[in-house]
């Protein structure tokens, strides 16, 4: 048992503990509180490490694009909860940090964003959703409507980019959006060979 499981279980017997609740329940108590303990921790790791880089809100919109990106589209996954809280928060610190450093010399140009989401657009068309051995999806409805709003919400950011005239987070938007995307990728799923995360 990991340490957020070992937190969200002893939270889902107290709170728990004098409702007459079934297992089910519980069990569906404790992942909430496992969740939000770790979507808590998670978002102040990166808030604490985006104000020590001086890269707080491109790591914030990067983060929150690529975050919501694979609400919808799935991606990798690594076998603990801390090991992906970890690694997404080096990833999206060093997305902030190249965010602002592209800015800072400014190599910023419209047509290569544009393309990087055209790009993102088509690998989330072939391959989103995918899913985890953990959250397997059954349901062809529910994959077809997972795509649709994966495609959307990548048009949404090519919306986006296209009106707010503001280059550090066009940068950060396009690579949050590009970096959920490549985790699509084959090679970092459980179809994807010996390299798989």
């Amino acid at each position: 048992m990991n340490f957020s499981e070992n937190i969200s279980n002893r939270l889902t017997k107290l709170i728990t503990n004098e409702l007459n609740y079934n297992q089910d329940n519980k069990e569906i108590i404790t992942y909430a509180i496992e969740t939000a303990l770790l979507f808590g921790l998670g978002s102040i790791f990166l808030i604490v490490l985006g104000y020590f880089f001086n890269v707080l809100m491109p790591t914030v919109i990067a983060a929150v694009f690529g975050g919501l990106l694979r609400r919808v589209s799935g991606g990798a996954h690594f076998n603990t909860p801390l090991k992906c809280l970890g690694f997404g928060s080096i990833v999206y610190i060093s997305l902030g940090i190249l965010s602002k450093k592209i800015v800072d010399y400014d190599l910023t140009n419209q047509y290569v964003l544009i393309s990087c989401l055209l790009g993102s657009l088509l690998l989330v068309v072939i391959l989103a959703p995918v899913d985890c051995e953990a959250k397997p999806i059954h349901s062809s409805s529910l994959k077809i409507k997972l795509k649709i709003a994966s495609m959307v919400f990548v048009i949404i950011s090519f919306l986006l980019i296209s009106f707010i005239d503001n280059k550090l987070v066009n940068v950060s938007v396009v690579l949050g959006v590009v970096y959920q995307s490549l985790t699509l990728l084959p090679i970092f799923n459980r179809e994807g060979g010996e390299f798989r995360l």
